[in-house]
């Protein structure tokens, strides 16, 4: 797969589990995360692209990038509807309510207000730059949520903004394990 397209996947999941663990009903075990993003039309190839590409992978490629995938806590489906992401959720990172991808080398820093079932997030992140905004919206089987992130590609900033529903699937995870923190290289 092209780097462009890896690195726009990326940035999705990297949308979604921030906000799968910073709400106070969290529970440890298997979480779906079905993601809409509202495109632009280069964004949107992007999106064609790394979806042709997954498409027309052999079936040893695919297992291998789904076997990386998941050694990264991560499961994604690319559909012509959006993206879904499961994601494990070990009990400790449940009760922290801390985000399961925060790592030294991305150089993250959230900043958390909270007014009743609402959450608001505004992050930003060193590697690769970027920032946004966050809005989680508790619901009584999980959450919704609208991010809004923006980046510079080529010199230019861009902007992509993600609306999605999270659901609780149950305590087993499967193959599937929790994300882990990377430490600093």
């Amino acid at each position: 797969m092209r780097r462009s397209a890896a690195l726009f996947i990326s940035s999705l999941v990297l949308a979604a589990l921030p906000c799968a663990a910073q709400t106070n009903m969290m529970k440890p075990g298997l979480w779906e995360i079905r993601q809409q993003p509202e495109l632009s039309p280069e964004q949107q190839a992007k999106m064609a692209e790394a979806q042709k590409a997954m498409a027309n992978m052999p079936p040893e490629q695919k297992a291998m990038m789904e076997k990386m995938m998941a050694s990264h806590g991560v499961s994604v489906n690319m559909g012509a509807n959006g993206i879904t992401i499961k994601t494990c959720l070990s009990k400790e990172q449940a009760e922290r309510n801390a985000p399961p991808v925060t790592d030294a080398k991305s150089r993250c820093t959230h900043d958390v207000k909270r007014s009743g079932n609402v959450i608001r997030t505004h992050f930003s992140c060193a590697d690769p730059a970027s920032e946004g905004d966050s809005e989680v919206t508790l619901t009584s089987n999980g959450f919704t949520s609208k991010t809004t992130i923006t980046q510079q590609r080529k010199g230019k900033p861009e902007t992509m903004t993600v609306t999605g529903e999270a659901r609780w699937l149950g305590s087993d995870c499967g193959g599937l394990k929790p994300i882990e923190p990377r430490s600093k290289p």
